[in-house]
């Protein structure tokens, strides 16, 4: 018998609407082990071996804490303010993560407040050890690292080294910027900055690709940029590091240096709406001697109420690869980077990491390596749970996840924030 569609009614005020959640968190606890590897965290814990003190039993340790803030972020709570109000009645929810209730609005933000720089490694510790056993990034023979960043404006509210810079949507207003790498569709390095981009966009850049590199163990990569970071120092330093890379460059600052008449009929149509030009191998930006190749695009928008919005999209598509001849396939690759997109639009929007809940720095950016976490264990979900062709191949996969975790934890994490 095959089953179609499964239809979940409920009825009564006792019963919790997020009943189906039970299986994500069964993934978590069992099969991921968050709650082992969370132990790792040392959020709050004091010393005092010369005198130690009896302290009262902590309802909330930092490992459920940091649990317990992963399935808030989950379950769609757009702020810390709607804990409460959303989940006061949510105690079997609670039970099954082992918590006897969800905190406080006060209670959450104290806890994200007291992270450190130490801690927010001990976190990136755990992200990048949920992604060597049970994700696709590191067992690449050639990665591919995206590279892509969004600004989160703070709502005209006072928060630490919040800048004016870069907020194309909030022109004016204090922001932060998150920059982001990926592999595989997994956020493998990723890392709060303040709101001014001129200054800092290669140095975002090039603290993501050297934190890619010592996760990984690797020493060349591909990378697939935005063209908000392309520049004669980011160009230089991959050609240095021996990094191939493709990236857009502006439209008219190409045809200046690459000063050839365009011929019509060397136009290559791609699709109705976009055709491609192949200018060879050329310079294109000033101070980078060496030569790229360079593929102009041009491509018609959609019509949309904006009165800025142009209806002709110009610009040009730079690169050292070598393994990609067709200007077709250029363009299919450097449009792969766009689903990496999705990760800022659901880090947004269903897990609301567009609002900043605490006012101090290092919280908010122990608030986003959680969001980080939190992506990464779904996407894991979906690939091993949502997406199997058969109950075999399903069954096969959850083996995987019994095995590795039989050590004892909480491991110790050594200075330079690796696992032992």
């Amino acid at each position: 018998m095959e089953i179609k569609d499964i239809k979940v009614e409920f009825e009564g005020d006792t019963l919790t609407k997020y009943g189906l959640f039970a299986l994500l968190v069964w993934f978590l606890i069992d099969i991921l082990h968050l709650p082992k590897r969370l132990k790792l965290l040392t959020v709050k814990n004091k010393r005092n071996r010369e005198r130690p003190t009896k302290r009262r039993h902590k309802p909330f340790p930092a490992f459920k804490m940091c649990l317990a803030l992963v399935v808030i972020i989950l379950l769609g709570i757009k702020r810390f303010e709607k804990i409460k109000p959303l989940l006061s009645t949510e105690e079997k929810l609670a039970n099954l993560i082992g918590l006897p209730r969800f905190f406080g609005v006060t209670t959450a933000r104290n806890f994200i407040n007291e992270f450190s720089l130490w801690h927010l490694r001990q976190l990136d510790a755990v992200n990048t050890q949920i992604l060597k056993e049970f994700g696709e990034s590191s067992i690449q023979d050639l990665p591919i690292l995206d590279i892509d960043g969004t600004t989160h404006s703070v709502e005209s509210q006072k928060r630490e080294k919040a800048v004016i810079g870069y907020n194309k949507k909030n022109k004016g207003k204090p922001c932060y910027q998150w920059s982001v790498g990926f592999i595989r569709e997994e956020a493998i390095s990723q890392k709060l900055h303040p709101g001014n981009t001129k200054t800092g966009a290669f140095s975002h850049f090039e603290e993501t690709v050297s934190d890619t590199q010592k996760k990984l163990g690797i020493k060349n990569l591909i990378i697939r940029v935005d063209g908000l970071y392309c520049n004669s120092k980011m160009l230089n330093y991959c050609f240095s590091e021996g990094h191939q890379f493709v990236t857009t460059a502006n439209y008219n600052w190409v045809r200046a240096y690459k000063d050839t008449k365009l011929e019509e009929a060397n136009w290559r149509q791609y699709d109705e709406k976009t055709r491609l030009y192949d200018l060879g191998w050329g310079k294109t930006l000033n101070h980078c001697p060496n030569k790229l190749r360079i593929i102009l695009v041009e491509k018609e928008q959609e019509k949309l109420k904006m009165k800025k919005r142009k209806k002709l999209l110009r610009y040009a598509i730079i690169t050292n690869i070598s393994f990609l001849s067709e200007p077709e396939s250029i363009y299919e690759f450097h449009h792969q980077r766009q689903t990496i997109e999705n990760f800022f639009k659901e880090a947004k929007n269903p897990f609301n990491a567009g609002k900043m809940p605490s006012q101090l720095f290092r919280g908010n950016e122990a608030y986003l390596h959680l969001v980080t976490i939190a992506y990464n264990c779904f996407h894991i979900f979906k690939k091993n749970i949502c997406q199997q062709a058969s109950e075999e191949s399903l069954l096969r996969h959850l083996k995987i996840g019994l095995s590795p975790m039989e050590q004892n934890y909480p491991q110790k994490m050594t200075k330079s924030g690796l696992l032992e």
